[in-house]
């Protein structure tokens, strides 16, 4: 006992020691491109002795492949720790011309770095997002971009946005990565829309409306909100009085079931794409006779073709930026059998593929009307 006793506090002697005030917490990281070298940018958290936690941002420029943490160590008396890293955001420049590959694997080979780290792009630069002043009521504005991305994340508009799901999207064939899109307003960053990849570049942008639909068809969607407008013409026998020409509709708890299935492969693929969605109406902006079982069927059929054209609307967007965030290359890759399919290949044939989109909607409940 007493030999065990010695051995515990011999080998507890071995023990570094960390002082908390010492200790400078590296919350989120920003890239951005310079000339031909990366200006880099950490938020970091400490502790003073009789004072509560305050954050600055620590800068360092360094050419490509170099280590910014040899760096950013130099420029504070602190020792950093990426621990607690959140949020990791890339200028649009830097993501648009040289790929953000390079240095999110190197986020992935840091050991101390978590997979569930939240990845984004941003405009204007990823420095000016970091050194925003206005971050509410968390102690910095790492924090807060976690928390801002995460809200979205289970609100569902936005698609799973960490440095798991891209380097997993990354290296799969037939499907690009999407990730959150930072913009500023009124020096506050803010989530507008998200960014289009392919491979490990932005190719371009869709609205939060969009990446419902990418959401939705890339997997399932299963909470959250959704408006959208029908022309009243489509609606006119619920009409009490009719007003103006669209009438907006705003749906919740919805839930939805997709199917994508490869038809045919020559001369050109050819997907169809089954959704069923299952909703509530929340609000409805024109005054409505009773919807009774009846006379439902119209609304359901209104929404449907609404939805069928705005999706087919994306998709033919997400074609002409040649980026695949739902996963057709992939099930393209799964349906036919020996096949080696390579990004360059799927690219060529995503082209000229075809995709039919039935959509099946139905109406459980209603709400309020304005």
């Amino acid at each position: 006992m007493k030999r065990l006793i010695v051995c515990m506090l011999l080998l507890s002697g071995c023990i570094q020691p960390r002082i908390l005030e010492k200790q400078g917490i590296i919350t989120a990281a920003a890239f951005d491109k310079k000339g031909k070298s990366y200006e880099g940018g950490a938020v970091m958290l400490s502790f003073q002795t009789g004072r509560s936690s305050m954050s600055e941002v620590i800068e360092a420029t360094n050419k490509p492949g170099k280590g910014f943490r040899q760096v950013l160590e130099a420029r504070t008396s602190h020792d950093l720790g990426s621990g607690q890293l959140r949020v990791v955001v890339y200028g649009k420049e830097l993501a648009e011309e040289d790929g953000i590959f390079k240095i999110t694997d190197s986020l992935q080979r840091d050991a101390s770095i978590g997979s569930l780290v939240y990845l984004t792009v941003s405009e204007p630069s990823a420095k000016q997002v970091i050194q925003s002043k206005k971050h509410e009521d968390m102690p910095d504005i790492g924090t807060y971009l976690y928390r801002l991305i995460e809200k979205n994340l289970r609100s569902e508009s936005l698609l799973a946005a960490t440095l798991h799901e891209f380097i997993h999207s990354y290296y799969d064939v037939g499907k690009d990565p999407v990730l959150p899109y930072l913009s500023m307003h009124d020096d506050k960053p803010i989530i507008e829309k998200v960014a289009l990849f392919r491979g490990d570049k932005l190719v371009g942008s869709a609205s939060l409306d969009e990446s419902f639909y990418i959401k939705m068809l890339a997997s399932e969607y299963n909470v959250g909100l959704k408006r959208i407008s029908v022309s009243c013409d489509e609606v006119a026998p619920l009409l009490l009085k009719k007003k103006g020409k669209k009438m907006d509709i705003v749906m919740n708890e919805i839930h939805t079931k997709r199917k994508i299935k490869l038809i045919s492969q020559k001369p050109a693929p050819h997907f169809r794409v089954t959704v069923k969605i299952k909703a509530g109406i929340l609000e409805m902006s024109e005054k409505m006779k009773p919807i009774t079982q009846a006379n439902i069927r119209t609304l359901e059929r209104a929404i449907e073709k609404q939805m069928k054209k705005e999706i087919e609307k994306l998709l033919n967007k997400l074609k002409a930026y040649k980026t695949d965030p739902i996963g057709f290359g992939e099930i393209y890759d799964h349906s036919v059998r020996a096949l080696q399919l390579t990004d360059k290949q799927w690219y060529k044939l995503y082209d000229n593929a075809k995709i039919d989109v039935d959509m099946q909607v139905s109406i459980l409940r209603t709400g309020t009307i304005d």
